[in-house]
C-alpha cells in the first residue's frame, strides 16, 4: 500500500513539473522582455510595449522625459501625449507606448508612481497585527512540555 502511494505521488510530482516546464516554454514565447525586444528591435519596430524606468531628465518644451531603464541600462526617449501630466526627475513611471526606434517611444499613457505609494500596504496592514495575534493565542497555547502548539479547552 506504501509503495502505490509513493508512486501515485512521484506520478504527481513529474506531472507537476512537466506543467511548470511547459507554463513556462509558453510564457517565454508570448511574453517578451525589454531585453529580448532591444536585442531584436527589426521585428518589434512599430508595435506597442510597456516597460518602467526612472525619470533622468525632464524636457518641458517638447513634451519629452529620458528614462533609464534597468535592462542594459538602457536610456530611452519617450514623447509624452498634451494632456499627460509631466513626471518629475527621479521619478518611477510606467510607460505604455509604441516603439518608434531603438531609442525613442511615443508613449500613449504614462503611470507615475510616487515612492511612498507601494509602501502604504504595509502601513495600512500594521492595525492588523495585534488583532491577528489575539484570534491565534485566543484559540492556540504553547505547550512547553511538548514544545508545539495546542488548541485551549474553552470550556
Amino acid at each position: 500500500m506504501k509503495q502505490k502511494r509513493l508512486l501515485v505521488a512521484l506520478l504527481l510530482l513529474l506531472i507537476l513539473g512537466i506543467l511548470i516546464v511547459y507554463s513556462r516554454l509558453e510564457y517565454d514565447n508570448h511574453n517578451y522582455g525589454l531585453k529580448y525586444i532591444l536585442q531584436h528591435f527589426d521585428t518589434f519596430n512599430n508595435t506597442k510595449i510597456s516597460f518602467d524606468g526612472f525619470v533622468t531628465e525632464v524636457n518641458v518644451t517638447n513634451h519629452l522625459i529620458y528614462l533609464e531603464t534597468a535592462v542594459q541600462p538602457w536610456f530611452i526617449e519617450v514623447k509624452i501625449p498634451g494632456n499627460q501630466k509631466l513626471p518629475q526627475k527621479g521619478d518611477f513611471v510606467e510607460i505604455y507606448g509604441t516603439l518608434n526606434t531603438r531609442d525613442y517611444v511615443t508613449a500613449e499613457k504614462i503611470f507615475i508612481n510616487t515612492p511612498w505609494q507601494k509602501d502604504m500596504i504595509y502601513l495600512r496592514s500594521l492595525p492588523a497585527i495585534p488583532f491577528a495575534f489575539f484570534l491565534f493565542y485566543k484559540t492556540w497555547k504553547f505547550s512547553r512540555k511538548k514544545i508545539r502548539f495546542e488548541r485551549r479547552n474553552n470550556a
